[in-house]
């Protein structure tokens, strides 16, 4: 076998790198030779092997491709990228049914591999016979995991109160609404073509906006191109595809994002898994997913009344909220071509065509094309997309029209070409047939756009409902069938009504640019008042959001650290029991219900500066020594200004004294419930507490006086006082953000700390 020496990468990489590059200019015939050359000389090593397969699937070469990932299973039977990539075959050549199959082992085994999850939800989509509650269930475990992997249940970060432009409030209150938009595709890509031009609307209606948005696009994509540079030119872009989700999450909140806005849902490039972490008060997913994320964090999912008529909610966890006028706004690239004459003048007879991925076809697809064209035998049926450029595939295309008795001379099959290819490859297409349950999105919208009008058939998924809600948008309801028969009416009907399918093909475009579809102004103020009515309809309903500061009377925050369960965990000290102070409980256990599930390593359910003051009670030994640097910079970064920290844990030098005397399990003190403590259990923790199932109640480190004042000022606090407590065999300590005179401190210490 041939393998990579020491950290070098393999050494076909180079010359997979050459086939890849030749397959970017079209040259597929060389792409694979080269792949071929790669197979042969690597043909033992299944890495090689995968790598190949992979190339040539995502350039359309499906048999070539499982050929090669065949062979790659064969040497190597776990490898997870050669079965997911077969999967993805029979995916792509409308094989559902072994796609789900493969995909549903592939998730039995491998229960935690975000990929997998992700492949399987989405494949679910082209699949006909799924039905929509076991979708739904599949969607829910995948939410429930997502959360689970994300360190558990978070409660909603603080909501900060949302002003007018114009109200006089002080500089940080009337920051804008901060939104930030999470794709892997801010690129010539569907989702950054019909979100560039609405960023860019944002940053334009900004200047004169009554509650104005400050727009953050995080791209988790490697590809820049004129698409990435317009969204980069109207908002802060940030690269993040280098970041794991934790670090993704804490960015997020660094930029104070208020609406996190999910592009992506479970499609190739998706971060959804950060919105588990819950970096932002307020969530949304909208635009590039077509069905529900299973992710009960994410708050709303935005629609319009065609993608989501009554009864759409039993298919969601999120919240339907309909976008006024539709769910997409549409703009054409700007090398769209003018709309051609019309091809059946030109060829005397009927040309139908779809230029949609060959995953959204199926044997009920193939039933329906196969009776209109049945119906109208002089007619033509153009199909046009990556995948048909595989001979293998060709042949059960057609294979499937002449079982249903249907010439192969009324198929013509195009492989892929360059975007402004495709959309001149219009001209020879009279009328244009939408797959289903799978239909078109930004095909339909090209289609149309070029004077083809489009047949479709909605059914109860919202993904089979894309072009439906297009031809709302665009006054042209008729042209969506009931059912199949109706979809084989309206089709040979349109063909054989000359005069209007002349008419649509001179006026569609005109339609579509007077229509809410191209209304790129009215759209984004409607997306931003539906972003803003939903922020302040959960900023009403948020318990613990930051009130106005202006109101003297508000209570303040204190955030207890580790806090255990409300009946037997750390009281805290009576300073605190007033109106003037609310109680916030963090905890790692969700069996100890707190407010907050976290740790002292990870507190980002907590916005920044949210705290007036924190409590932590013998929590801080449960740490490692190098851990306790990244636990202050957390309480830091909690802690407002002027905010505090009330800290206590066990007195090394105490427990010390009494085990020099050989007092190692005798008494050291007895709690109020009338557990007796010995110095054993505050050097290791109390034996009742520690085993195997909660291995965090262990006690990694240790303090006395000194060594604990010395370590809050060397990592940040600015003011620290303390002392030892005999009763208790314990430290107390208050630590302040921003220094404070000897005297205050001391004052403020004598409130807080015990007698």
């Amino acid at each position: 076998m041939h393998q990579a020496s020491n950290s070098s990468k393999p050494l076909w990489i180079s010359d997979l790198a050459k086939a890849s590059a030749k397959a970017q200019v079209a040259d597929f015939a060389s792409m694979r030779d080269t792949c071929a050359l790669i197979a042969e000389q690597y043909g033992q090593d299944a890495s090689a092997l995968v790598d190949v397969g992979t190339l040539l699937l995502n350039f359309g070469y499906i048999n070539d491709a499982r050929n090669f990932l065949a062979q790659a299973e064969v040497l190597c039977p776990h490898n997870i990228s050669a079965k997911l990539n077969l999967a993805n075959a029979a995916r792509d050549s409308g094989d559902h049914a072994l796609s789900n199959d493969l995909y549903l082992s592939l998730l039995e085994a491998h229960p935690h591999n975000p990929v997998i999850r992700r492949n399987v939800l989405v494949s679910q989509q082209y699949h006909p016979e799924v039905n929509d509650v076991d979708a739904l269930k599949l969607a829910r475990a995948w939410g429930d995991w997502a959360i689970d992997q994300a360190g558990g249940p978070r409660l909603r970060p603080p909501i900060r109160p949302l002003f007018k432009a114009k109200e006089k409030q002080t500089s940080h209150t009337t920051q804008p609404l901060r939104v930030g938009y999470v794709s892997g595709d801010f690129c010539q890509h569907t989702v950054g073509l019909f979100v560039k031009h609405i960023i860019k609307a944002h940053q334009q209606l900004s200047i004169y906006a009554q509650y104005p948005i400050e727009v953050f696009a995080y791209s988790n994509g490697q590809v820049t191109d004129w698409v990435t540079q317009e969204i980069k030119s109207a908002c802060t872009l940030r690269e993040v595809h280098k970041l794991n989700d934790l670090a993704l999450a804490t960015q997020i909140q660094q930029d104070q994002i208020d609406v996190l806005v999910d592009l992506s849902g479970h499609t190739a490039g998706s971060r959804l898994t950060v919105f588990a972490h819950r970096p932002a008060p307020v969530q949304i997913s909208w635009l590039g997913y077509f069905a529900t994320t299973g992710l009960k964090y994410i708050d709303a999912v935005l629609l319009d009344e065609y993608h989501a008529p009554e009864g759409t909610e039993a298919q969601f966890v999120e919240k339907i909220i309909h976008l006024k006028g539709g769910r997409l706004c549409y703009q054409p690239v700007p090398w769209a071509p003018e709309v051609s004459p019309s091809p059946y003048m030109q060829k005397g007879h009927i040309r139908f065509g779809s230029f949609n991925n060959t995953s959204k076809l199926n044997s009920k697809v193939f039933d329906v094309w196969a009776n209109i064209l049945k119906a109208i035998p002089s007619a033509q049926l153009v199909l046009k997309w990556r995948t048909l450029v595989d001979d293998t595939l060709k042949k059960s295309i057609h294979r499937a029209f002449t079982d249903r008795g249907v010439s192969v001379s009324q198929i013509e099959i195009r492989p892929a070409s360059f975007h402004v290819d495709v959309l001149k490859e219009y001209a020879d297409i009279d009328i244009a047939l939408d797959p289903f349950p799978f239909t078109g999105g930004l095909t339909s919208c090209e289609a149309l756009w070029m004077g083809v009008p489009v047949i479709t058939w909605p059914q109860s998924r919202m993904v089979s409902r894309q072009t439906f809600a297009l031809l709302n948008q665009i006054g042209l309801p008729e042209l969506a069938a009931k059912d199949a028969e109706d979809y084989v009416r309206i089709s040979v009907e349109l063909a054989n009504n000359l005069q209007l399918l002349m008419q649509l093909r001179q006026t569609l475009r005109q339609r579509m640019q007077a229509s809410p579809l191209c209304d790129v102004a009215g759209f984004t103020q409607n997306l931003e008042k539906t972003i803003i009515n939903l922020y302040g309809t959960l900023a009403n309903e948020t318990p613990l959001k930051p009130l106005n500061p202006m109101t003297s009377t508000a209570p303040k925050i204190l955030l207890n650290i580790g806090a255990g369960h409300p009946k037997s965990g750390a009281r805290i000290p009576d300073a605190f029991h007033s109106a003037e102070w609310k109680e916030v409980r963090l905890d790692i256990d969700p069996a100890n219900e707190p407010d907050v599930i976290g740790t002292m390593l990870d507190m980002s359910a907590m916005a920044d500066e949210s705290a007036d003051a924190l409590y932590s009670s013998h929590t801080i030994e449960h740490l490692y020594p190098n851990e306790i640097p990244q636990a202050i910079k957390e309480f830091l970064r909690v802690l407002k200004p002027q905010g505090y920290a009330v800290i206590t844990c066990p007195d090394l030098q105490a427990a010390a004294e009494m085990i020099a005397l050989d007092k190692l399990m005798e008494t050291a003190y007895t709690t109020g419930s009338g557990m007796v403590v010995t110095p054993f259990d505050i050097v290791y923790s109390h034996r009742e507490y520690t085993g195997r199932d909660k291995p965090y109640m262990a006690h990694h480190c240790g303090f006395t006086l000194k060594v604990l004042n010395g370590t809050l000022r060397s990592n940040g606090f600015a003011s620290v006082v303390g002392k030892r407590r005999a009763r208790g065999l314990d430290l107390w300590v208050v630590a302040t953000k921003q220094q404070m005179d000897e005297g205050a401190l001391r004052e403020l210490a004598g409130k807080v700390l015990p007698g």
